[in-house]
């Protein structure tokens, strides 16, 4: 009779062990001494049968189905070496399980015990026998997870209570654990690649540009993969770990991992700057805007910002092509047009404005703004303020998240201890709150720009770069524009046809205008503060 052989392991230490060859070896051989011929062979590789993953989604989850399907109309043995490696689940549900599985004329066998369940050799003592294993199996794997459970929390609350100890063995790639007791240690030149990442992020470059540099420059992988992907750049950005935080998580075998909610601040040792890492955060965020066109990046600066002052529409970008003037130079047809226009919604702002003119001229009174005052700190004590700035909003949204989890904990059940230990969250989340705004007033009485002439000679050498030859020289540029005219503008509007002009309003303050002077052949543009108290 027709075979398959089910072999099981719910953790990648037996997966290093002799599970596989021994009940590979037993089954073999016990099916020869029945005359029974193997089929198929059938493995779920460090899967859990406590929980039932493996009945669902792994190897016997689809054998199941093809009985269910009726691959095997004349019947099949499934061997496996003893019954828990079929379920560790509940009496109740394994029984129930067996005997839906032969009744669709599935022979259970097993090698401990020479054991043998069918459909119509249900008896007492089988039944018996099937519920008995099932409930030893289910009470070991109950108190197993209970330990581990019971283990994890307290590591938890110990590192909660702000007791420091390396919790596992296990480390992030550019983190090492060394000495006694424990301690992580980061790989200098591996670090030098996480920062490295994310200035390029930063930079405006994404992930599979990223990953194409590195393979480029030859820069070693972490692993044994023969380059560097997209996905792991991805995966590293979305690291809390690379600013020391770990997001502790539950994790059954077999199962997927659930964070807890907790966050453990300066677990790790911080190998990128808070602030780096909210500017990468952000960048990242902002990519879906950045691609306009094929074989062009980021031609849009204003893409997700400019509206239709008219019906309050998108403006979309629209490329037609490379044109020849007439002193034989080359340019890019680039407009801006009314969605709600050219989807003949109503709107008759139907003015398509030129692309190239129009960035110019709303860039002008943003660079205007930013040049008006002049201050005196240092660069340095800028830089140090903003990342203080980063880490205190981080920690002031886990205290925050901390302190709603306990109210919430607390209206479900009531109890004084979760009411004390919201009261104690939400003080820290608002002496976190007062630290965090008392950082930010201190960045504003801070903040400097170098002397004026050493600003426009850098604004200039930028807008210069934004339509440079060298495509990654024009990209970073942009991006830099780009990410600066998304923080500064909270609204952009295009009017027209008659008057064509665009407003704006920067930094919540001011109030721009800008409009096309046919007879100078350039934009002009006025300015005034929003608060009337300015005027």
């Amino acid at each position: 009779m027709d075979c398959v052989i089910y072999m099981r392991w719910s953790s990648t230490e037996q997966a290093k062990g002799s599970s596989l060859e021994r009940q590979r070896e037993d089954c073999r051989q016990y099916a020869g001494q029945n005359d029974w011929t193997v089929i198929d062979e059938l493995v779920d590789d460090g899967i859990s049968a406590f929980k039932g993953e493996h009945a669902s989604s792994g190897a016997l989850g689809r054998f199941v189905n093809d009985v269910q399907a009726g691959r095997y109309p004349d019947g099949v043995i499934l061997l496996c070496e003893k019954l828990d490696r079929l379920s560790r689940q509940e009496p109740g549900k394994v029984f129930l399980w067996m005997m839906n599985l032969t009744e669709s004329g599935v022979v259970v066998a097993t090698v401990d015990g020479a054991r043998r369940y069918s459909k119509g050799n249900f008896d007492m003592a089988s039944i018996i026998e099937v519920v008995v294993k099932a409930q030893l199996s289910h009470e070991e794997s109950q108190k197993k997870s209970e330990r581990l459970g019971a283990a994890w929390a307290a590591k938890r609350r110990r590192l909660n209570a702000g007791e420091r100890f390396v919790m596992t063995r296990r480390a992030p790639a550019w983190l090492e654990v060394v000495g006694s007791p424990p301690t992580f240690i980061p790989i200098p030149e591996r670090v030098e690649v996480i920062c490295r990442i994310f200035q390029e992020t930063v930079a405006g470059y994404g992930k599979h540009h990223i990953a194409k540099n590195l393979n480029r420059d030859g820069v070693p992988t972490f692993g044994r993969a023969e380059g560097w992907h997209a996905s792991y750049i991805q995966k590293i950005l979305r690291n809390p770990a690379v600013i020391g935080e770990l997001h502790p998580g539950r994790k059954a075998r077999g199962s997927a991992r659930e964070l807890t909610g907790e966050v453990l601040v300066d677990y790790y040792p911080a190998v990128v700057d808070a602030d780096l890492h909210r500017r990468a955060i952000v960048a990242m965020d902002e990519r879906t805007r950045r691609f306009t066109g094929r074989g062009r990046r980021l031609v849009n600066l204003f893409s997700g910002l400019a509206r239709c002052g008219t019906c309050g529409s998108k403006m979309t970008f629209r490329g037609k092509g490379r044109k020849q003037r007439a002193d034989g130079s080359w340019v890019n047809e680039d407009y801006l047009v009314c969605d709600g226009y050219q989807r003949g919604l109503g709107c008759d702002n139907g003015l398509h404005f030129n692309y190239a003119i129009w960035e110019a001229g709303i860039l002008d009174p943003i660079i205007f703004e930013a040049l008006q005052d002049d201050r005196t700190a240092s660069q340095s004590d800028i830089r140090d303020l903003e990342i203080e700035i980063a880490r205190l909003e981080r920690v002031w949204q886990i205290a925050s998240d901390r302190a709603g989890s306990a109210l919430r904990i607390a209206i479900e059940t009531g109890r004084h201890e979760a009411q004390t230990a919201w009261t104690d969250l939400a003080a820290e989340a608002d002496a976190a709150d007062v630290e965090l705004a008392e950082a930010r007033e201190r960045f504003l009485l801070l903040v400097h720009t170098p002397s004026k002439e050493e600003q426009w000679t850098r604004i200039n050498r930028l807008r210069a770069s934004l339509d440079d030859e060298d495509e990654e020289v024009r990209f970073e540029a942009r991006s830099k524009v780009m990410s600066a005219v998304h923080a500064l503008l909270t609204d952009l509007r295009f009017y027209g046809p008659y008057p064509a002009g665009v407003s704006m309003v920067i930094a919540g303050e001011r109030s721009a205008d800008v409009h096309y002077n046919e007879v100078v052949g350039a934009t002009e543009w006025s300015m005034r503060y929003l608060d009337a108290d300015h005027a």
